[in-house]
């Protein structure tokens, strides 16, 4: 959990730590999560979870917020993000918009790269389209081109959209979990044979 929070860090991310456990339980694991004290926050009820949440939008913030139990339902729904975990509770799952299958936390970190790399992809091809047509437009309009060929070139900038599109890399997590249980289940056996002998 620590190298998730250095990593969502790095990437301009704000940690904060919401917990309905006892406020020195939660202190204590913030530090070692490297969580400053003044972002964790123990003894929250679901009522104060939403709040805090409502007041950090309105503070201009863009909020997500990761949660899997049953208190974490209503402050979910009213992120801007809200990310449930596999094995979380029905209630949380339900409210939450995106759902991490694997339970690992390191799916968050996959989750931010994966929403700036498209929205990156998006603000590109937008460009790309506007600057196309914009000029396709004007050479017609000058008469340098036939408002036929120009007619023809618009098609051509979709295509070129989604070619770009397409040539976007697609994260693929399947090596990295299959490696992360090839590990567990040799993690596993090595136990078992410990508690034979």
């Amino acid at each position: 959990a620590k190298q998730v929070i250095i990593q969502l860090r790095d990437s301009g991310w704000k940690v904060a730590m919401l917990s309905g456990d006892h406020a020195s339980i939660v202190h204590e694991v913030a530090n070692r999560l490297g969580i400053e004290a003044d972002f964790a926050w123990g003894d929250q009820s679901p009522e104060q979870k939403l709040a805090a949440i409502q007041q950090a939008k309105r503070g201009g913030q863009v909020v997500a917020m990761v949660g899997d139990g049953v208190n974490d339902a209503a402050a979910l729904a009213a992120a801007d993000v809200g990310v449930a975990l596999r094995g979380g509770a029905n209630a949380s799952l339900a409210a939450a918009p995106i759902l991490i299958g694997n339970s690992r936390l390191e799916g968050i970190v996959t989750l931010t790269q994966t929403a700036k790399r498209t929205a990156r992809s998006i603000r590109q091809n937008f460009a790309v389209s506007i600057s196309y047509n914009v000029i396709a437009a004007v050479l017609a309009m000058t008469g340098i081109i036939s408002p036929l060929i120009a007619a023809i070139l618009m098609p051509i900038s979709s295509l070129t959209v989604l070619t770009m599109t397409l040539a976007t890399p697609v994260v693929d997590t399947s090596a990295a979990d299959a490696k992360k249980s090839d590990q567990s289940a040799r993690i596993d056996r090595s136990l078992v044979k410990e508690s034979i002998a």
